[in-house]
């Protein structure tokens, strides 16, 4: 695209030929993820020539904020894509049953697992999905129907072998839940197949034979009596026999009520005493759910809990942008030791709603506010807060303000601290973030999505990585592939659906909150790796001469991301914090 230039750019063909080369760039960032670092070094090196952040905000050329405008249309047009696609999945894979979605134009757009697994290519037709023909007819005319709200049964196969279950459903997909898309269609299979462990658990309950079992489970499954008989070799008279003594055993009356009755063993609703119930599991094994409640002004809050169900509440203040979820070995452990941790998401991250017209300070206060609110909704008077990184001000807010509700205060490799001097320090591409912020905030949702366009694909690795080259510890920690999985889907999660909340986190980065923290009482105790090249240990250490109580634990051979690549340390902290609590 060919900007025309003013006779006053003319003049000046330098600056003509830099707005031209910027313009470009800013497009470039909407295209493949493969030249994210380069296409990053080049804005950078034309946004701020002298390899530093001015202190003062200065002016761009007004053509290239209208291309940075339009730039941000794209990158919407195309994300739609994904995350239309995103949902079905998600719509699909939350189904226990083999499920697909099919479109009114018969095109197969989405199938979950279990429907998967079967098929050596998956199939994108409805024609290939179903070749029957009566019973892709009867498909054919519901989704063709102007309206088809209510659901319904088909008596048929989704494939020629007929191995599979003889009854399907359709429904219309509701468009509020895919973006306003309409003619999209859920067919699931209504299949009554029996997991082994299931299947032994009901023959044990009622002390089955081996044959009875599989019987029940084939009248389960809609198999005639005939049908059964044949598939086992035997009589008709042996198979109604066998079912009159598994209906005996079971004290069951008719045939429904013993498929009703296996389907409650598949569920887990139905058990014999020797099994725990589900409560008595989620005591009893490491808990990772994803919540989210309806805060009292309507918003959505999104959460995360780990650990142990019923154990001491520890909340999570995550990084920006990553940061909420725990390596598995660690949820383990804080199970083993009964810490519930819960890690909700601020405002205008995860699935977390935004707040506008909010100053940074107010934005501080509000997510107080939201947590305080959630903690009381669980019924949780008292919590330890773990602070990872750029969380910091919103632990030392909330300990600010509710006090009574905080046993101990715990920050990871960053304290709530900042001095302008402290921004040549930080590495070129977290600096070239911050920079954006203040300088440039019309750009940082475009490079926002760039960046988790890079970390959704291929690039994820190498992004990581070089987010992370000039400290040896980092560049370890993520060559552990589970440690690098937490950061780019943990940066994903966090963006996918709002990227305007990065500016006001980036901004809150540089601000001061030492004289808070001096009038707070509780003081924190900060785990600070010794080779934290993105956040130098001497930051945590100026902060705790400033701030009288505070504690420092230097974490040797850890970096920024100590969080990760040392969470036994971060665990030990908040024990020991019990422990003291406990004397």
């Amino acid at each position: 695209m060919r900007e025309e230039l003013s006779s006053e750019q003319a003049g000046r063909p330098d600056e003509a030929a830099n707005t031209n080369e910027l313009i470009a760039a800013i497009y470039a960032t909407t295209l493949s993820p493969h030249d994210y670092d380069a296409t990053f070094d080049k804005l950078e090196a034309l946004i701020f020539p002298d390899a530093a952040i001015p202190a003062e905000k200065s002016g761009f050329d007004s053509a290239a904020l209208t291309h940075i405008d339009m730039a941000r249309n794209i990158q919407e047009r195309i994300r739609k894509v994904p995350a239309l696609a995103q949902k079905l999945e998600g719509i699909v894979e939350a189904i226990p049953n083999p499920s697909f979605v099919i479109s009114r134009s018969e095109a197969v757009l989405a199938v979950n697992r279990i429907a998967r697994a079967p098929y050596e290519r998956t199939p994108t037709r409805l024609q290939e999905l179903v070749p029957d023909d009566a019973t892709r007819d009867q498909i054919r005319r519901y989704v063709l129907k102007n309206s088809a709200s209510e659901p319904i049964t088909i008596a048929g196969f989704i494939d020629l072998r007929r191995d599979r279950s003889g009854r399907m459903m359709v429904s219309c997909i509701d468009p509020d839940m895919v973006d306003g898309t309409d003619g999209l269609f859920l067919l699931s299979v209504i299949n009554f197949g029996f997991a082994e462990a299931s299947v032994r658990a009901f023959r044990g309950a009622y002390d089955l034979s081996v044959a009875e079992a599989e019987v029940a489970v084939m009248v389960a499954r809609g198999l005639r009596i005939a049908e059964i008989a044949e598939r086992r070799s035997a009589s008709v008279d042996t198979v109604r026999t066998q079912i009159k003594s598994i209906k005996s055993k079971t004290s069951v009356r008719d045939l429904p009520e013993l498929v009703r009755l296996l389907c409650g063993f598949e569920a887990g609703t139905l058990i014999p005493s020797s099994f725990k119930p589900a409560a008595v599991l989620a005591r009893t094994a490491p808990v990772k759910l994803r919540q989210s409640m309806k805060l009292s002004d309507q918003r959505n809050l999104d959460y995360l809990e780990q650990g142990a169900a019923d154990g001491m509440p520890v909340v999570l203040f995550h990084n920006v942008p990553y940061g909420v979820e725990l390596p598995e070995a660690a949820i383990a452990q804080a199970h083993r030791h009964g810490l519930r941790i819960i890690a909700p998401f601020r405002p205008g991250f995860g699935r977390s709603d935004p707040v506008t017209g909010l100053s940074q300070d107010d934005l501080v206060t509000r997510s107080a506010d939201d947590l305080h609110e959630l903690l009381q909704t669980k019924g949780i008077g008292r919590a330890a807060l773990v602070s990872h990184s750029t969380g910091a001000p919103f632990a030392l807010r909330y300990a600010r303000l509710y006090p009574e509700a905080v046993s101990r205060l715990i920050g990871v490799s960053r304290a709530p601290a900042w001095r302008t001097e402290w921004l040549e320090q930080t590495p070129q591409r977290q600096r070239f973030m911050l920079g954006l912020a203040r300088h440039l905030p019309q750009l940082l949702p475009v490079t926002a999505r760039a960046m988790v366009a890079c970390l959704d694909s291929r690039y994820a690795g190498d992004f990581v990585a070089h987010a992370c080259k000039d400290g040896p510890a980092d560049a370890k920690a993520v060559r552990n592939p589970e440690t690098l999985d937490l950061i780019a889907g943990g940066c994903v999660e966090a963006l996918r659906h709002h990227v305007d909340g990065l500016r006001q986190e980036c901004l809150i980065v540089q601000s001061d909150f030492t004289d808070e923290a001096r009038a707070t009482p509780h003081k924190f105790h900060i785990l600070h790796g010794d080779d934290d090249h993105i956040v130098p240990l001497v930051q945590s250490q100026t902060f705790a001469e400033d701030v009288p109580g505070t504690t420092i634990e230097i974490v040797k051979s850890a970096g920024q991301l100590l969080f990760y690549s040392h969470w036994q340390i971060v665990l030990d902290a908040i024990l020991s914090g019990r422990s003291a609590a406990a004397r």
